[in-house]
């Protein structure tokens, strides 16, 4: 019932403060985490400043797929600052409707998110003036056209921004370096041993580097087709 609801995709949300008035503002965000009992959402921001909805208070929520989008009614259930995963906490939509989307409206896209292994590297900048810089080296988990996951050891440190360096599998292509966002470091065990799953989003990715992982992504697949997988 709830398939379009999952990890990354973009959702709006459409708002009055006054059920009275008839002014809507539109809130921009994307799903973080889907709990059983909850959706986990990125902080709301309106003019670059952070949107606070009260607690309890219902919403209309739209969920943006390519071929439409699924709109639906929320409740705000309330911030969630302390976990790993900061965010706030949306019920699961009610009275749920399907609009789709009008054919000049098609390059709005959904990107496949396959298990292909490619080496890269992270330039973490802790603080604004760029005094501290980290740098790690990992293998991706999963990759996309909209981002990728890694597997860590340790969560992402606190930091001002990050820059990706994704290696090709043609050793002759340049790395696609990319400015990226830190979605979550999610725990998990592994014989008994804490790790930490890694999300990222890419941040006006040129689309001449978006086909080359795409390109990436369609050879995997014909691989795995090969293969029966």
């Amino acid at each position: 019932m709830f398939s379009f609801i999952k990890e990354l995709n973009k959702i709006e949300i459409e708002y009055s403060h006054n059920d009275l008035d008839d002014k809507y503002i539109v809130l921009k965000s994307y799903i973080k985490n889907v709990e059983s009992d909850h959706i986990l959402i990125d902080f709301l921001f309106y003019e670059g400043i952070e949107y606070d909805i009260s607690t309890k208070k219902q919403i209309t929520v739209k969920f943006k797929k390519e071929t439409g989008d699924y709109l639906g009614n929320c409740q705000i259930l309330g911030r969630d600052d302390n976990s790993r995963i900061p965010g706030i906490k949306l019920s699961f939509p009610s009275d749920i409707k399907f609009i789709s989307t009008q054919a000049n409206n098609m390059h709005k896209r959904d990107y496949v998110r396959v298990n292909l292994k490619l080496d890269v590297a992270l330039v973490v900048f802790v603080n604004e003036e760029n005094e501290e810089i980290n740098f790690y080296n990992n293998t991706t988990l999963d990759i996309s056209g909209s981002g990728f996951c890694f597997v860590s050891t340790k969560p992402v440190e606190e930091h001002f921004k990050i820059i990706g360096i994704i290696s090709l599998s043609n050793p002759e292509e340049k790395p696609i370096e990319v400015l990226l966002k830190h979605v979550y470091s999610k725990p998990f065990e592994v014989h008994g041993k804490e790790k930490y799953k890694n999300a990222f989003t890419f941040i006006n990715i040129k689309e001449k580097n978006r086909d080359k992982i795409l390109r990436e992504i369609h050879l995997y697949q014909i691989e795995m087709r090969k293969k029966g997988l």
